[in-house]
């Protein structure tokens, strides 16, 4: 039975509760990533924190969020601005090791203020400013996808300022959709390679995704088909 034992990186075992109700919001996860084409993380974040620590929590997102972006590219292969994708994720590299910093170094509650500070202001950008003007410049690729890169490390909610790339470039739908699912299949693989080279990504962490598995398959295939 040690296999179902679930450890958080600082030892502290967690109660099957925790776990039952961590595996039942990986639907909510994969189904709002597969429908809405991004927000997975921005939507469940905030209530995994609160059973999970963010050094817990940030690995187990961005491990389902990189199964859910895989399948989501590949359905929508066809119509990604694959230029616009390669440039954001190269900028968005340079930005992958300051939230592993961030994640590494600073204390959980900072963490959490951190994220909750984030997800205020976006909820206010969000409902003051529906909409950016179009602005169709390339370079704006540099500045969002370096602070994609960091906010992915960090918390894995990379969504905002590629949804605001997507917004300024006014990509069409099925591009825009595309597009990031593009970026998130390739900067998610990437902050995994940083997250078990750094010591952050756990083996209880790992067991728990694959617990995750069959509510991620449900989640997918329900908001394919909503």
């Amino acid at each position: 039975m040690d296999f179902f034992n679930l450890f958080t990186p600082d030892g502290v075992m967690l109660e099957p509760g925790v776990i039952y109700t961590v595996i039942a919001l990986m639907f909510l996860y994969t189904f709002v990533g597969i429908c809405a084409g991004f927000g997975g993380g921005l939507t469940t974040m905030p209530l995994i924190t609160l059973m999970l620590p963010v050094k817990m929590a940030t690995p187990l997102s961005v491990i389902v969020g990189t199964a859910t972006a895989i399948y989501a590219t590949w359905l929508s292969r066809k119509e990604t601005d694959w230029r616009s994708a390669a440039v954001l994720i190269g900028f968005s590299f340079l930005g992958i090791p300051v939230g592993l910093y961030a994640l590494s170094y600073l204390p959980d509650h900072i963490m959490k203020i951190g994220l909750g500070g984030f997800l205020i202001l976006y909820s206010f950008y969000s409902m003051f400013i529906p909409r950016l003007p179009i602005y169709d410049r390339r370079w704006i690729a540099a500045p969002l996808g370096v602070i994609a890169g960091a906010l992915g490390a960090a918390f894995s909610t990379n969504g905002p300022p590629v949804v605001m790339y997507g917004m300024l470039r006014n990509l069409g739908p099925a591009a825009f959709r595309g597009t990031l699912n593009a970026f998130f299949t390739a900067n998610n693989i990437a902050v995994v390679g940083g997250l078990a080279t750094s010591g952050i990504l756990t083996i209880s962490t790992f067991k728990l995704v694959i617990f995750c598995i069959p509510t991620m398959i449900l989640g997918s295939l329900v908001g394919q088909y909503v």
